[in-house]
């Protein structure tokens, strides 16, 4: 077989932390569907464009996957498996990532998972934080800077609030392919009943929906890093020397665990007042249209 003639047939399109990381991680259990061992590929949102986001100067880039013959590589495993797919958090986002993939992969099944979005907002920034790439100390103060940034041409990372507008995200999506080859997943349907909501993907994906997964892995939570280990792993994660695998493949849930509450404290939450104010402010017309679009009934989202 030619393997750079193997494509995926289903993406994972985001949301950035909404637990893209959990579910890509269930998906791989199964042994009708593969994905790529490179989490986030990103491809198609990096096709054809010479990034220069500011992030941070001095820090190292990621090398970027820029043919079809080197995104196809990724696939050069799959052994027979009936779903074949990756998992990109940025192509809910980039505008030009529906268009592209349409275009070279036009039966594609599309997941999407759905966070509250100030929730993650919150959890974005905290990530940037976690990962030594915000200098901002404060939530709001971020947020308020975030128009700047972006004329500035910050990387989208820092588009905290602008990232939730999944209505206007998801109408592209929508606008060109079929609705039943669209899959909308909560964030906290996913977090409450895992094993369920996985098991519904695997009705999407026509593969034995029968089969349990192991949730009980916990992957990419956020933190606040603590400690001299927290400082080197920060620096490790801002000069992007952490390599870009599922790590509980190679390491020990224990001992995985063990390292997190070595190197990170617990965030504190934001408060509920806080974000029932920021979600009206910023989102409540978007919630409104996402309900139409979706057949999902979002008022929790504004409480």
């Amino acid at each position: 077989m030619n393997t750079h003639k193997i494509k995926p047939n289903f993406i994972i399109i985001g949301a950035m932390k909404s637990a893209t990381t959990s579910l890509y991680a269930y998906l791989k259990q199964h042994p009708d569907i593969f994905m790529t061992d490179i989490k986030e590929p990103m491809f198609f949102n990096n096709l054809n464009k010479k990034n220069t986001f500011i992030i941070k100067e001095g820090r190292k880039k990621r090398t970027k996957i820029n043919t079809f013959e080197e995104y196809y590589t990724l696939f050069r495993n799959a052994n027979n498996q009936k779903a074949i797919g990756e998992a990109s958090p940025e192509y809910i986002y980039t505008k030009e990532c529906p268009e592209l993939i349409k275009k070279h992969l036009p039966n594609t099944k599309i997941i999407a998972i759905l966070r509250q979005p100030i929730e993650r907002a919150y959890s974005n920034f905290l990530h940037a934080k976690r990962s030594g790439k915000e200098n901002i100390k404060d939530f709001i103060t971020a947020i308020n800077e975030e128009e700047y940034r972006i004329k500035k041409d910050w990387s989208p990372l820092y588009h905290y609030i602008n990232k939730g507008y999944y209505f206007k995200q998801l109408e592209r999506y929508y606008k060109l392919f079929e609705k039943e080859n669209i899959k909308i997943i909560l964030f906290d349907e996913l977090k409450k009943n895992p094993v369920k909501t996985t098991q519904n993907v695997f009705r999407f994906l026509n593969v034995d929906d029968s089969f349990t997964p192991n949730t009980k892995k916990k992957a990419n939570v956020s933190g606040v890093p603590k400690g001299l280990m927290g400082y080197f792993i920060t620096k490790i994660r801002y000069y992007n020397l952490m390599p870009n695998i599922e790590l509980s493949k190679y390491l020990n849930q224990h001992i995985i665990n063990f390292i997190y509450n070595m190197t990170y404290n617990k965030p504190d939450k934001i408060n509920p007042s806080i974000k029932k104010e920021l979600t009206s402010l910023y989102y409540k017309k978007d919630i409104e249209k996402l309900e139409s679009l979706t057949n999902y009934k979002l008022e929790n989202w504004l409480k």
